[in-house]
C-alpha cells in the first residue's frame, strides 16, 4: 500500500519480545518502525524519529502510558500524533480510561498482528483526512471547533480531545439536529467498517464526559446512532 511506504511508527513497550516482534511485523508491511523500551527518552526519540503514529503499552515500569501521553499532548510539535494503546485490561471502564487519557484507539492483549496493522493504517487514514478536511470553524452555542488549529473550546476553555473524539464531534456538528448513524461513524470518523457498536459507545461515552453539559445534548437514538440536539 502506498500509504505505508513512508509511515513511521514508534513502539513503546517494555517487554523485549513484544516490542521486537511488533517492530519486525510493521517493517514486514513496508513501514518504518523503531522500538523504545521505556519512557525516559520519549520526547527526545520523538524529535529524532518524527513518528506518524505511536503504539504504546499502557502499564510499564517507570513512566506509565498515561504519563507519556500527557507529555505527548502537552508538546506543541507532537500533540496531534495519534496513539494506539496496548492494554491487558479488556473491561469497559479500562477502555474508557484509555481513551480519556488521550489515546485514539486501543488493542487488548493478547492481540492479533493483523488487527494491530489494520488499526494503525485506519488511524493514519483518519489523521490524514482530518488535515485534508480543514474548512471553516463550526460553533454550536458555547462549543467552538477550529478545524484549522484542530482545537475545541467550551465556554472559552480548551477541551482536550483525542483524534477519534474530534472526528466524531465534527460529524455530530455537521449533522446537528439529525441522526448520525453508526455506519456513518464507522466510515467517516472511525475509518473502519468492522468497528463494533460497543467501541463506538466507548468513544461516545468519553466524548460526552469531556463536553460536560454539552455532552448531555448528544442523544442516543436506539438501534440507529446518535444525534446532537440543538435548539
Amino acid at each position: 500500500m502506498s500509504q505505508t511506504t513512508s509511515l513511521r511508527i514508534l513502539v513503546v513497550e517494555d517487554e523485549n519480545e513484544i516490542r521486537e516482534f511488533l517492530v519486525s511485523q510493521f517493517e514486514d508491511h513496508g513501514m518504518h518502525a523503531e522500538g523504545l523500551s521505556n519512557g525516559d527518552a520519549f520526547l527526545q526519540r520523538l524529535e529524532q524519529f518524527q513518528p506518524n503514529i505511536i503504539v504504546m503499552d499502557q502499564m510499564m515500569p517507570g513512566k506509565s502510558g498515561t504519563e507519556l501521553i500527557r507529555e505527548l499532548r502537552g508538546s506543541l510539535k507532537f500533540s496531534e500524533v495519534p496513539v494506539i494503546v496496548l492494554t491487558g485490561l479488556d473491561g469497559e471502564a479500562e477502555k474508557v480510561a484509555a481513551l480519556e487519557m488521550g489515546a485514539d484507539d486501543y488493542v487488548t492483549k493478547p492481540f492479533s498482528v493483523k488487527e494491530v496493522v489494520a488499526r494503525v493504517q485506519a488511524l493514519v487514514r483518519r489523521s490524514q483526512a482530518t488535515h485534508k478536511s480543514q474548512q471553516k470553524n463550526m460553533s454550536i452555542q458555547d462549543l467552538h471547533v477550529d478545524l484549522i488549529a484542530h482545537r475545541v473550546t467550551l465556554k472559552g476553555a480548551e477541551v482536550a480531545l483525542t483524534l477519534t473524539e474530534f472526528k466524531i464531534l465534527v460529524e455530530l456538528m455537521r449533522q446537528a439536529g439529525q441522526v448520525l448513524t453508526r455506519d456513518r461513524l464507522r466510515e467517516r470518523a472511525l475509518g473502519n467498517l468492522n468497528v463494533t457498536d460497543r467501541t463506538i459507545d466507548v468513544h461516545m461515552a468519553s466524548l460526552r464526559k469531556k463536553l460536560e453539559e454539552m455532552g448531555d445534548k448528544i442523544e442516543t437514538v436506539r438501534g440507529v446512532g446518535y444525534r446532537l440536539a440543538v435548539q
